[in-house]
């Protein structure tokens, strides 16, 4: 009798395994509003995902494009940072369905109404903290201040140094620089986020 309960036990534990993973598309491109990837399992998701980033300096604009397993993030979730003349957005778009994630890049529109605290803003090359008495309204009430040192690379693969403090989601101080896929990481000195005014 016990032998048959272990052995219904294994049955139901495989087919709710099987039942709850996913096979998902895996691409990644840089510079790109699409990339095609081949499908592959994803035994520790239950999600697909399309996360769309847009990165803009003066007056360039990038766009990239990652569709892989949800790991963890938070779905139909918007994660960004801005700070003077450059803007940080990542948009993350899921599904649970088998290689459901064939979307295209998908960016909501940009909330220009300012509801958030004041922080400062600056930009600076280098590998020091720049300074300004320049302040900017957040976006949403939520959102805190960084103050970013470090290094990063572009899409267009130009090694950059800089420094920068301005505002950020909460999203996306929890998943600091190291997310970004359209900007390589390269190095953090300094990553701080502070609740602001």
């Amino acid at each position: 009798m016990m032998k048959s309960i272990l052995i219904s036990l294994t049955i139901i534990c495989d087919v709710t395994w099987t039942v709850y993973a996913i096979n998902c598309y895996r691409c990644l491109k840089a510079n790109s509003d699409t990339c095609e990837g081949e499908s592959v399992y994803c035994p520790n998701a239950t999600q697909c995902m399309v996360v769309s980033e847009v990165y803009q300096v003066a007056y360039e604009t990038y766009h990239s494009i990652k569709k892989d397993c949800n790991p963890g993030f938070r779905c139909e979730s918007l994660y960004y940072t801005n700070y003077n003349d450059v803007l940080l957005r990542i948009n993350v778009h899921c599904c649970s369905e088998d290689n459901c994630n064939t979307d295209s890049y998908k960016m909501p529109p940009e909330n220009i109404e300012r509801k958030g605290k004041i922080c400062t803003v600056c930009i600076g090359e280098g590998l020091t903290e720049c300074i300004s008495n320049n302040t900017e309204r957040c976006i949403y009430p939520g959102d805190l201040c960084v103050n970013y040192i470090g290094r990063y690379k572009d899409p267009g693969g130009k090694i950059v140094e800089f420094s920068h403090k301005g505002c950020i989601s909460p999203l996306s101080c929890k998943y600091k620089v190291n997310a970004l896929f359209g900007l390589k990481h390269v190095e953090n000195v300094r990553f701080t986020c502070d609740p602001g005014k």
